[in-house]
């Protein structure tokens, strides 16, 4: 064993052990609970290797999701947020401009050009708030007798909104769609929306969302609702209309004999249901019959959409058991070409109170037998850190996003990034997916403060890689900044029409 390997070993066992070392119940989520060597301070430094910071706007409210838009050489970003988005012209990368301030209503975002429409759409997700943990009901809605009902008599829609987008500065709405089927119009709704949904342009969208108040076997302790996939007819985005929904058996009241089966049968902790988005890489319409999405606990799974109003079950990937956290909360499908897709968790809780869950590379060149590659490494903190570990840095550690998957350009084979909260953005070099490692970083000083529970728990939130450009757009809770690392070659700085996309058929618009 190498010096270097010996070191990250030592790392890992110390992580492991500091786990180990948790309490049995965990705490629901963004509660602090800092430890003995835990910081008194957040971090304000700034830590970064193999990677060039080119531009910033700052913010306390730019981490949330990222998609764009292109008109000829002119790109826009658009960034979800609280309680309305913003379009952020991108043009020039190193002069990023805001250029419509609260352009619309939503942070679940998804933008793609409808040919048949002739329209960039902007879908946007609706749902009641998730339970959040207090000092007085640290275990969310498991102690919290009030959860349940705010969350029933939660207000307005549950479901998703549809924009024209194609001119950013002036964003129109076009419709609304309620998951419960529904007048949208209604103060009063059902069941819980839609959290991380996936449009691609095409004729479907899928929706990660509970259709009704029947969804109740969550385990989770930050949320009512289990939520299955909706598949909702968007060929005409003025009038959606919904294809099929599909469901684990057992997360439903009425199921349950398949729900005594689950391995998470009344644990209290895992996260049961999809959290999304649901990727279909290759359009159902234009003869796809695959997809990829991460159900939480449940693993990974690989559904066939032969017949698209009755899709079917075909691969399932499952980590080990371990209650707590959010097992599987994305899967990035951009490395289909090399037969594997990397399915990521998402930590609840700051201060390591909850079991760390890896990142997986999983072989799915056999999409019925999906198995582990190998998991990516734990990021360390940097020698010139004040902290041995980055449980001891306040916010919580783990992997969330990767770069979102419609892109500009083609997506890099051998490279990827994802967002560790308070770890910053690490970079990970998967040329050989067997022997992934660490390649570059970048750890932007913390926002919040530790006077606000919750304020600076999701540091560093997402990403998004232009390809083409070899442009990387990180988004934190202390700015979006811009990025270049010499892993994606030299970065083009100036203005270029986008020539392809990640996906096939996507964004095609008509000169």
């Amino acid at each position: 064993m190498t010096a270097n390997n010996a070191n990250k070993l030592s790392h890992f066992l110390i992580l492991a052990s500091l786990i180990g070392l948790l309490p049995g119940t965990v705490f629901a989520n963004a509660h602090p609970h800092p430890r003995p060597d835990s910081l008194p301070y957040l971090d304000q430094a700034t830590y970064i290797r193999n990677m060039a910071v080119r531009a910033h706007i700052g913010g306390e409210n730019r981490r949330w999701k990222l998609q764009m838009m292109t008109l000829g050489e002119r790109r826009f970003l658009f960034q979800g947020g609280i309680p309305k988005g913003d379009v952020i012209d991108v043009t020039d990368p190193l002069n990023p401009v805001v250029v419509n301030e609260d352009a619309f209503v939503g942070r679940q975002i998804q933008l793609a050009y409808n040919a048949t429409a002739g329209k960039w759409i902007l879908m946007t997700g609706a749902a009641p708030p998730l339970i959040k943990a207090t000092v007085e009901f640290p275990h969310g809605k498991y102690d919290d007798p009030g959860a349940y009902d705010r969350v029933k008599n939660h207000k307005g829609l549950r479901g998703v909104r549809f924009f024209d987008a194609s001119d950013p500065f002036n964003i129109k709405p076009l419709s609304e769609f309620s998951t419960d089927l529904g007048d949208p119009a209604r103060e009063q709704q059902t069941g819980g929306g839609t959290h991380r949904d996936y449009y691609d342009g095409g004729r479907y969208a899928y929706l990660d969302a509970a259709p009704d108040d029947s969804f109740t076997h969550q385990e989770s302790p930050v949320r009512v609702h289990s939520h299955g996939v909706v598949v909702v007819d968007v060929l005409d985005p003025e009038a959606p209309k919904q294809v099929t929904n599909w469901w684990l058996p057992g997360q439903r009241e009425g199921e349950k004999e398949d729900y005594a089966k689950w391995r998470e049968n009344g644990d209290k902790e895992s996260f049961t249901g999809l959290h999304g988005a649901f990727y279909v890489p290759d359009k159902v319409e234009n003869g796809g019959k695959l997809s990829f999405s991460p159900w939480g606990s449940f693993g990974v799974f690989v559904h066939d959409w032969s017949d698209v109003t009755a899709p079917k079950l075909v691969g399932r990937f499952q980590a080990p058991y371990k209650p707590g956290g959010i097992a599987f909360h994305s899967v990035d499908v951009s490395k289909l070409s090399k037969g594997i897709v990397i399915g990521a968790p998402e930590v609840l809780n700051p201060d390591c109170n909850e079991p760390y869950h890896h990142t997986y590379v999983i072989d799915v060149s056999d999409p019925t037998n999906p198995r582990e590659l190998s998991t990516l490494p734990i990021p360390q903190p940097p020698e010139e850190a004040p902290y041995d570990h980055f449980c001891q840095k306040r916010g919580r550690f783990g992997a969330h996003n990767p770069p979102h998957l419609k892109a500009p350009g083609k997506a890099d084979p051998d490279f990827t990034c994802y967002t560790f909260f308070n770890a910053g953005l690490q970079c990970y070099d998967i040329s050989d997916p067997k022997y992934p490692f660490i390649s570059s970083y970048f750890i932007p000083p913390q926002g919040g403060s530790l006077d606000e529970p919750g304020s600076y728990t999701r540091n560093t939130d997402n990403v998004f890689i232009e390809w083409d450009r070899k442009l990387i757009w990180t988004a934190t809770d202390t700015g979006l900044y811009l990025l270049t690392t010499p892993e994606l070659g030299d970065p083009i700085l100036e203005s270029r029409p986008v020539t392809e996309w990640t996906l096939p058929d996507l964004n095609q618009v008509n000169p």
